[in-house]
């Protein structure tokens, strides 16, 4: 008998144990954050003006804001009423490509590896306007590292080009304005001249 209620003490002894072990380690036990996937996408001037045969260039910057790195996929989209004879070509994640590539996947692979939580990617747009007219083209970024949830965010940037002003014209402009105030100046003088005499 003694030896049962000795087995007893010992396996109540070490459930209790257990118990109170248990206890204590859930007390360390660190609960993780969920991983976040965030970004923006932004660009500070969007409209713009230039001649034709001029090349303007746009620079929107990707900042990873999650907590986690990401890949992502840029989508350049030349809408109506852009024409067709201008040349589109977008920067980003050390690769460039021209309208002819839609999208591409960047910040991926091995190198140059997903984009870090809290870096910034600065972009660039660059648009030849080879004819007259009005542009309007949309850049698309979407994130992939969490292909449960379409993280999408765009920008869309607007060009007016307008036919340069040869410079013969632009002599001739300035040869009618000096015309113009000769001949202003001629008549002051002549009506001075003629107060004067009387």
């Amino acid at each position: 008998m003694f030896r049962y209620g000795h087995s007893l003490v010992t396996l109540g002894a070490v459930v209790l144990l257990v118990l109170l072990g248990g206890m204590l380690t859930g007390q360390g036990k660190v609960l993780a954050e969920p991983l976040s996937f965030d970004f923006t996408f932004t660009c500070d001037d969007t409209v713009k003006v230039v001649s034709v045969g001029d090349t303007v260039k746009f620079y929107p910057v990707l900042t990873n804001t999650g907590t986690e790195p990401d890949s992502y996929l840029v989508t350049l989209t030349e809408n109506s009423p852009t024409p067709e004879e201008w040349w589109v070509r977008m920067c980003a994640g050390g690769s460039c490509w021209d309208s002819t590539e839609t999208s591409k996947v960047i910040w991926s692979g091995d190198f140059p590896g997903p984009l870090g939580p809290g870096v910034a990617d600065s972009m660039e747009l660059d648009v030849l306007p080879r004819t007259a007219g009005q542009g309007n083209i949309t850049i698309t970024v979407e994130s992939l590292s969490n292909p449960g949830v379409k993280l999408t965010k765009s920008i869309t940037f607007l060009l007016s080009a307008h036919p340069q002003v040869p410079l013969t014209d632009q002599w001739g402009l300035i040869i009618l304005i000096i015309l113009i105030l000769a001949s202003g100046l001629y008549l002051m003088y002549r009506r001075y001249r003629l107060v004067r005499q009387t």
